[in-house]
């Protein structure tokens, strides 16, 4: 299949936030000791869409 003017889209169809407790890591220049406790993580789900004309195509 020929790929003419194809553009990525992304659909988000969900947002929510999950509420966990975990330990992650922070950068201070080239140290990366600064523990930091996090409450939640930023979930988004989507849909990677592919738009492709497809006219000249059927014409051919």
């Amino acid at each position: 299949m020929r790929n003419r003017n194809a553009k990525e889209r992304y659909l988000e169809i969900l947002s929510f936030q999950h509420f966990v407790k975990f330990t992650t890591f922070t950068t201070d220049g080239d140290d990366f000791r600064n523990k930091v406790l996090k409450n939640k993580i930023d979930v988004s789900v989507v849909l990677d869409l592919e738009c492709v004309d497809m006219f000249m195509q059927w014409i051919e």
